[in-house]
């Protein structure tokens, strides 16, 4: 008998279901793998890192301050510290990835806070919401910059507003600043944003920026001018006082103005151009059409023996107007025994003065070549007796000796010169002064007071005194004899009426008919001169008195 096998068992164990992977688990791996790509995109897309150094934090602290641009914020403070040689501080900004294109160079940065200055009172919001960053750019993609230097002040104007920047060039600064107000017909229509020393350290050097459309009202003939205070001057028409404003007045100011002769070119648009700034507004109108210090409108002179009392800047004249000036003055030694020395005398010539247009050198040596043949010459010649002072004049002699300029000197051509007779002014002048030395001034002065003393003494006498009322005294008689004019001319009247009732009864040819005819006669012409008189003491008493 066979033994039966044990049953076999219907359950098949599943060994794929125990090797796999329950579902539950790919919830988180999801999870994990989204949050590795949001913080890879992160990363990727995240804008530029930026360090910022200031001279000092200013209020910028690390995670609260923002950086912005037209209000809007386009970066974040990440860190504040110190840089490696402890004089400043690096502030680390993250930019908004937007704005990544336009941090090149020309990026500038500069921190906002309260500012109170003589110019302007600004920032007062910062003292609720702190200080931030402001950001400007000139709007143009280029190579991107990671380190930058922070301004140290707000820029009055910031890229891309439309205007004209123009450089004005002064001997001194004066009351101008940074911030002071650029005006046109006493309308601000722009601003000093810098003032600085020129390289050579004789100039002072002011950036203005003019606003549109403002700017368009600047030409190649525009003269700028200060307007710091208030500007006063004395003529023939009276006295003058002018103040552009009370900003101008407090702050300094600049000022500019084109004769409208000058207005038929095209306005300036070089940003580059530099202008002379003049002390005030009758300066700048005397030198309308100087023009500019042009190197190609000079020539030079050379005076024998001294010329003391040329000064730089001394007018060169012709027919008593002003067209040029003395651009230096210097000397040369002399050569020899008999040389006394030289006066080397560089001119600036105004080619509008000499109605002359702005025309090329070689055009303007011609012009200069032709007057000289004809005649023209320079001379020396006195612009004050009293403090002694030179000018330079254009003579016209057409029978001089023939000269021609020399165009081979160096740095500038030289024009041939008349020998003055400022030796002869100077000595009448020392005669003239010597012989008012010799005035006998004390003899002057005590009869002077010889004579002041005796007319004291006259007004202080007693008949002096007592004329007023003598004169009173004769007025009342006056007037009691003018009230008995008029009998003394009734009496007068009749009596010329019964002479000549009288001479009715005579005879013509008798010799008591004539004289009482001449009697009558004179009755008459009395009683007329009587009556005029009474008529002109009735209208002024004085007149007896007086004449009149």
């Amino acid at each position: 008998m066979s033994t039966p096998s044990p049953a076999q068992s219907n359950l098949v164990q599943d060994r794929r279901g125990s090797m796999g992977v329950s579902a539950v688990w790919a919830l988180p791996l999801v999870a994990i793998l989204l949050t590795l790509w949001a913080l890879w995109q992160s990363y990727v897309e995240r804008g530029p890192l930026i360090e910022i150094s200031f001279e000092n934090a200013g209020g910028v602290t690390a995670g609260e301050t923002r950086v912005r641009r037209n209000d809007v914020d386009v970066g974040s403070v990440e860190s504040v510290k110190l840089s490696d040689d402890l004089n400043s501080v690096v502030v680390g900004v993250r930019m908004s990835p937007q704005v990544g294109p336009f941090l090149n160079k020309d990026t500038r940065f500069w921190i906002i806070n309260a500012r109170l200055t003589t110019t302007e009172i600004s920032g007062l919001s910062t003292l609720l919401s702190g200080s931030y960053i402001e950001v400007d750019w000139d709007g143009r993609e280029g190579e991107r910059v990671e380190e930058y230097v922070g301004l140290k002040e707000p820029p009055l104007t910031v890229r891309g507003e439309p205007g004209l920047r123009l450089s004005l060039s002064a001997d001194e600064a004066g009351y101008i600043y940074v911030g002071s107000p650029v005006f046109m017909r006493q309308i601000e229509v722009g601003r000093v944003e810098r003032r600085t020393i020129s390289p050579d350290a004789t100039q002072v050097l002011f950036d203005i920026f003019i606003e549109a459309p403002h700017h368009k009202n600047v030409y190649p003939e525009t003269r700028f001018f200060g307007v710091s205070g208030v500007e006063g001057s004395v003529g023939p028409n009276g006295a003058n006082v002018r103040m552009e404003s009370i900003s101008a007045f407090l702050t300094g100011g600049l000022a500019f103005v084109t004769p409208p002769e000058f207005t038929n070119v095209p306005p300036v648009s070089d940003n580059s151009k530099t202008f002379k700034l003049f002390d005030s507004r009758s300066v700048a109108r005397e030198n309308i059409s100087d023009g500019a210090d042009d190197e190609q409108y000079r020539f030079t002179a050379v005076f024998d023996g001294s010329v003391k009392g040329l000064r730089e800047g001394a007018s060169i004249e012709y027919n008593g107007s002003k067209v040029g000036k003395v651009y230096s003055v210097a000397v040369s030694l002399p050569e020899g025994p008999d040389d006394n020395g030289k006066a080397v005398v560089v001119m600036q010539f105004f080619p509008l003065r000499l109605g002359i247009e702005d025309i090329p050198q070689p055009q303007w040596y011609e012009k200069f070549e032709s007057l000289v043949a004809s005649g023209m010459r320079l001379q020396l010649a006195s612009g004050n007796l009293l403090t002694g002072s030179l000018i330079v004049q254009l003579v016209s002699k057409p029978n001089t000796p023939k000269e021609e300029i020399d165009f081979a000197a160096e740095p500038y051509p030289v024009l041939p010169v008349l020998s003055g007779n400022m030796d002869a002014l100077t000595a009448d002048v020392e005669v003239l002064v010597k012989n008012l030395s010799q005035l006998p001034l004390d003899s002057l002065v005590v009869a002077a007071t010889q004579l002041l003393n005796d007319t004291r003494n006259l007004v202080a006498s007693p008949d002096v005194v007592s004329l007023p009322a003598q004169i009173a005294a004769t007025m009342d008689s006056i007037n009691s004899a003018s009230a008995d004019l008029p009998a003394m001319m009734r009496s007068l009247t009749l009596a010329s009426r019964n002479a000549n009732e009288v001479l009715e009864g005579l005879s013509p040819d008798s010799e008591i008919y004539i004289e009482l005819s001449a009697a009558a006669r004179e009755l008459k012409e009395a009683a007329k001169s009587i009556a005029a008189f009474a008529a002109v003491l009735e209208e002024n008493p004085s007149a007896v008195l007086t004449g009149r």
